[in-house]
């Protein structure tokens, strides 16, 4: 399974509290080879502005070593498309790299993100992998 996790689950592994440790279990099933991760240069841009750039590549460190990484990039063509659908393009753009990536599931823990589009696309909270 090929799993896209939205920025907002690796900025509360970083940095949060009250789900960190939820944020945490999922990857660990991820390391225990459950699911194979997708990444973004749209992700890893929202990390480094929110200047956590330095926190994740240990993360995906332990995803490439088990060959269960994948990274993907946007095209000005999704960014413009996104941006033409929603006023929450960001999030449109997170589904557009997903399903462009071939992913079976997008983990997030925003709400506004699972109820504008969880009826086009399989999206979950971290604890339901």
């Amino acid at each position: 399974m090929k799993v896209y996790v939205d920025t907002c689950v690796y900025v509360e592994l970083f940095e949060g509290d009250t789900r960190s440790m939820l944020a945490f279990d999922f990857f660990a099933k991820g390391w225990n080879c459950a699911f194979e991760l997708v990444v973004s240069d749209w992700v890893r841009s929202e990390l480094k502005r929110k200047k956590l750039d330095t926190e994740y590549p240990l993360l995906f460190e332990r995803f490439k070593s088990k060959n269960k990484f994948h990274f993907v990039e946007h095209t000005k063509e999704d960014l413009e498309l996104a941006r033409s659908k929603s006023e929450h393009w960001q999030d449109y753009l997170h589904y557009i790299i997903a399903k462009k990536a071939g992913c079976d599931k997008i983990v997030t823990i925003d709400r506004e993100f699972i109820s504008s589009l969880s009826p086009i696309f399989d999206i979950t909270y971290p604890e339901n992998i």
